[in-house]
């Protein structure tokens, strides 16, 4: 055998064995999916999602599973292919598949992220469809920085910006798109629609929850924050730095990371109490929403959170900053208009004083307003009538 052969051999070898190794890194980074709903009509019209299809690479279990996006995204894909359409779909911030997509001529682009903004302007007479999870980019920079100037008032610690620009960038909204829909505030992208389509995100719910009556006289002074890493543009720090300095009131703490209760210095007290991740789907769980009154996120930006939903499938009480993404929920929720801890400590003693009976008065609301709008079958209802519209 010749040096070439040789060569040849051990650089398949080696190669093979690279991508072995990295094997589920690959699956979990897989960002493009294509010919979904394909039925060999020559004149089949092509759709483009941007969005996040990691899962598709995931074992689902909805005993387990810990978000909305997943299941919003199969009902996306089923609204879509309804209308016979072909599908590709590609990661929000994969530049790299564009290679392989662009010559792909689409009658329709959906989503959001670098993909969307840089296919919908190399294919223009595509019908773009710009999809909204999380509020204004502007808003979301500017509340994002307050906050971290705020935290670093008090700690001396320098954080960086979590969430803010991840998915959405300035120059993505300066561009008017030929439909909008929106589940944050609508109003911040009235300059460009004269009426942007809006949508609700769902939420999960524990299949072992059942209605019952609550003790609000005790419930109401426990309060839980469901959240996601982002802590400080959540408002968990507030929350924090409030609870810290008392012992009357209980917070409940599901889904911080451990780079954020470091982050946090987290004091041990037995009115602070930190899960970690939880299952939502979990017996624990059950058990802290039964004894809650209120769902307390006091976050700067967002597009309607999915924390918010789940909680309110469950009667909790959404405690909300006003102007945040929350506003459609209405009488549904109480709004903050500050995020001093002053002001914040004041508002939990308020709350923790409330009238029982009118805390059951309103709980009744929420479970009704959420079971009405926070469902996958509401989403997929809303979400047809938005295309119908859209592609008449």
């Amino acid at each position: 055998m010749n040096l070439r052969k040789i060569e040849c051999k051990i650089k398949d070898r080696l190669w093979e064995f690279v991508k072995d190794y990295f094997y589920s890194y690959r699956v979990k980074d897989s960002p493009l999916l294509l010919n979904i709903n394909y039925d060999a009509v020559s004149n089949q019209k092509k759709t483009l999602i941007c969005y996040i299809p990691n899962f598709f690479f995931q074992t689902l279990d909805l005993r387990s599973i810990g978000r909305t996006i997943p299941l919003e995204m199969f009902k996306i894909i089923k609204v879509i292919s309804e209308f016979g359409y072909c599908i590709d779909i590609v990661s929000v911030n994969d530049l790299k598949s564009l290679d392989i997509i662009k010559s792909n001529s689409y009658s329709l682009i959906f989503g959001f992220g670098e993909t969307f903004y840089k296919m919908t302007q190399l294919q223009p007479s595509a019908v773009s469809v710009f999809y909204v999870t999380e509020n204004h980019p502007e808003f979301s920079y500017r509340e994002e920085k307050k906050r971290l100037d705020y935290f670093y008032e008090r700690h001396r610690i320098k954080a960086s910006f979590e969430r803010s620009g991840r998915y959405y960038k300035l120059e993505h909204v300066a561009v008017k798109y030929d439909h909008i829909i929106v589940m944050g505030e609508e109003e911040y992208f009235l300059k460009q629609y004269e009426k942007p389509n809006s949508i609700f995100p769902t939420g999960l719910l524990n299949p072992g929850f059942i209605v019952k009556p609550k003790d609000h006289n005790s419930a109401r002074k426990h309060f839980l924050w469901l959240g996601s890493p982002s802590v400080i543009h959540k408002g968990l720090d507030l929350l924090i730095d409030t609870f810290r300095y008392r012992d009357d009131i209980t917070l409940h703490i599901c889904g911080l990371s451990p780079k954020a209760r470091k982050l946090l210095d987290i004091p041990i007290k037995r009115n602070i109490i930190d899960y970690g991740f939880i299952n939502i789907k979990s017996e624990e769980f059950l058990r802290i929403v039964n004894t809650c009154s209120f769902s307390i996120l006091l976050s700067c930006s967002e597009g309607m959170a999915t924390s918010i939903t789940t909680s309110m499938l469950h009667g909790l009480i959404p405690v909300v900053m006003r102007d945040a993404g929350f506003n459609k929920l209405g009488e549904h929720a109480i709004y903050l208009d500050e995020f001093s801890i002053e002001y914040v400590n004041k508002m939990l003693s308020n709350l923790s004083a409330s009238d029982p009976a009118a805390l059951d008065v309103l709980m009744q609301k929420v479970l009704l307003f959420a079971s009405q709008n926070f469902t996958l079958e509401a989403y997929e209802k809303k979400l047809k009538s938005i295309f119908l519209d859209i592609l008449k």
